[in-house]
């Protein structure tokens, strides 16, 4: 070896074993910079049984007064007092209004007085009735006088009769002055104010609307074709009804939540609307605190047919592939095979299957 040769040695090693420190050092970075492999995915495994299931129908609704009623003037005459305050809840038999009484008075008072008169001359015809009588029998007077006291009597028999009859006439009038709430509601403004005059007749006889809201109705409608299927399920006994045949209703807010209290549908149209294709329904749901006003938009979910002996699984356990819809289930090696299914309904339970799955199979 030269002495250039041996002078250059301890560099070059100095310099090999330099590069060979980075070259480590970059290795262990790298190593230490990739990603660690991920775990295998935690998934849970459901044994399937089939059961009974219970189904919704869910449909949009729009709620009404069960009861809405037009309170009216019986009398015409000036409208001189309202005693309730408009938007307020009124109970049966409260009064409303008062209309001026004065010329109902006045009537009554000439119908009593006739009915008086009548009562004064009835008094004096069956006593010459009874003087009558009694003198033809003797043969005293003739038949035509007697006759002629009959007569007498009878009109004025007659004539007290339809004097009773005005004065009934005469106090409905006069109470009908008093317009008192006929149901249980809540009240709409006033249709006239004080000091208006009031009629009979059906433009001017209108006083103020009385909107029971409890129990409020729920009306919607459901597919003519949804409901030949239900039909027909529950004829071949795919589908099972309530043993009274009584759906109950719950009532699904704006915001999502659910009206405390559930009713029950009491009717439902035998006809189809041509123009919409659907069937009227109409459901009545407790409203104690009176929180659904009429004409309040909300979703229906009608309950109480089930489905017996399906299968129902959770709805994130449903995959969509090319080939259709599928699951995953655990075969009998423990390893995940994938099972083409049928689906059926959702329901709370989950997604109903109709095909694909048997009892004791692990999805």
């Amino acid at each position: 070896m030269s002495p250039t040769s041996m002078r250059r040695g301890p560099r070059a090693l100095t310099a090999a074993l330099l590069v060979g420190l980075l070259a480590s050092a970059c290795e262990e970075k790298q190593a230490a910079q990739a990603p660690a492999a991920p775990p295998p995915p935690q998934v849970g495994v459901v044994e399937v049984q089939p059961h009974d299931v219970p189904l919704q129908f869910e449909y949009s609704g729009r709620t009404a007064g069960s009861r809405e009623i037009e309170v009216r003037a019986r009398v015409g005459g000036i409208l001189l007092e309202r005693t309730y305050t408009e938007g307020q809840r009124v109970e049966a038999g409260k009064v409303l209004f008062r209309i001026d009484p004065a010329p109902f008075k006045v009537a009554l008072q000439q119908a009593e007085a006739r009915l008086k008169n009548g009562q004064a001359v009835l008094r004096q015809a069956e006593r010459s009735w009874t003087r009558v009588s009694s003198l033809y029998k003797d043969r005293a007077v003739s038949g035509r006088e007697r006759d002629e006291t009959q007569s007498t009597l009878e009109t004025s028999r007659a004539d007290v009769s339809l004097a009773e009859a005005e004065v009934r006439e005469a106090r409905i009038n006069m109470d009908y002055t008093t317009v008192t709430a006929p149901i249980v509601g809540v009240t709409s403004r006033e249709a006239v104010s004080e000091g208006s005059l009031v009629g009979t007749t059906a433009d001017n006889s209108l006083l103020t609307r009385i909107t029971q809201l409890d129990p409020i109705y729920v009306n919607f409608a459901y597919p003519d074709a949804e409901a030949a299927t239900t039909r027909r399920m529950l004829d071949e006994g795919t589908y099972r009804a309530p043993e009274d045949r009584k759906l109950t209703v719950r009532v699904k807010l704006g915001d999502g939540s659910l009206h405390p209290q559930a009713g029950f549908v009491d009717f439902t149209d035998s006809v189809v609307d041509p123009q919409t294709g659907t069937i009227r329904v109409r459901a009545t749901v407790p409203n104690p605190n009176e929180t659904l006003l009429p004409g309040q938009f909300v979703r229906v979910i009608v309950e109480g047919i089930s489905r017996p002996d399906a299968i129902a699984v959770p709805e994130r356990a449903v995959m969509q592939g090319p080939q259709g819809t599928f699951l995953y289930t655990v075969g009998e090696d423990g390893r995940a095979q994938v099972k083409p299914v049928k689906l059926g309904m959702s329901t709370p339970q989950g997604r109903i299957v109709d095909s694909g799955l048997q009892g004791g199979d692990r999805v």
